[in-house]
């Protein structure tokens, strides 16, 4: 099975995997946890130095790997000798965490910045073209996007957007135009937005509507941004799930 021209996450997203204290974002562990939940998974890929698609967030080691240096620095053998945070976990391909979730769970794969254009996109539906189990695609950037669209239209793609002052500089203002309608509806013509809470609006909320694009939100957090979120979309991509949380339910999560 590939990618879906549209599909259903259902309510909830586990955002960078069902991730806790021993299961560190994007690892493994985290991707296991989502599958034993039975919930949907997010996750962010980025290419080595030698062309591996790695799973991982940041753009620098830091935060994750205690380590000053960008990933694409890093050949994939260089990148094993790290672990993430104070675990024994390691930065993971995406290639292993196919074999690991095996089509049982939805898959939400953003594609991040900073390899050459569309180099990225062709090595991940190359490698995702056979894969059995649904997925999805998502990027801030909607030629990243388009070429999903052009060449592998049958995958579900998704335009995240984000007016929240988070970036720096270049990057921030990037982000603000690509999440002009104007843009996204021209140029990656989504099945889904996905948009930053911190910058909801009406606007992205009607202009999804008009293109009959799905409408989610991330990242919720907490059990009151998690209930508010439901109230105006179809999926919340969230993390801090308590351990006993009923992901086929989860009403507790819904403020009425």
């Amino acid at each position: 099975m590939k990618g879906f021209e549209n599909m259903d996450f259902g309510k909830y997203i586990a955002h960078r995997g069902l991730h806790s204290c021993g299961a560190p974002e994007n690892s493994l562990k985290a991707f296991e946890n989502a599958v034993n939940k039975g919930v949907a998974a997010e996750l962010d890929v980025r290419l080595t130095k030698d062309g591996r698609i790695a799973v991982f967030h940041d753009r620098n080691l830091r935060r994750m790997c205690s380590v000053d240096a960008e990933l694409s620095e890093f050949t994939y053998e260089q990148l094993s000798a790290f672990t993430l945070k104070d675990s024994g976990e390691k930065i993971p391909l995406l290639s292993e965490v196919l074999r690991l979730v095996n089509g049982r769970i939805p898959l939400l794969i953003e594609i991040k910045n900073g390899a050459p254009a569309w180099t990225l996109e062709k090595r991940l539906y190359h490698l995702l073209k056979d894969y059995k189990g649904a997925y999805a695609v998502q990027s801030f950037n909607p030629f990243s996007l388009l070429w999903f669209r052009l060449f592998a239209p049958d995958v579900f793609r998704g335009q995240l957007i984000s007016a929240h002052k988070g970036e720096k500089g270049s990057r921030y203002f990037a982000r603000l135009v690509f999440s002009r309608p104007i843009i996204w509806k021209a140029v990656s013509k989504p099945g889904f937005i996905a948009c930053d809470l911190r910058s909801v609006s009406l606007e992205s909320a009607f202009a999804a509507a008009d293109i009959g694009a799905d409408f989610y939100t991330w990242t919720a957090n907490t059990p009151e941004l998690i209930g508010e979120a439901l109230k105006f979309s179809k999926t919340v991509i969230a993390e801090n799930f308590p351990p006993d949380f009923d992901f086929a339910h989860g009403e507790q999560y819904e403020v009425r």
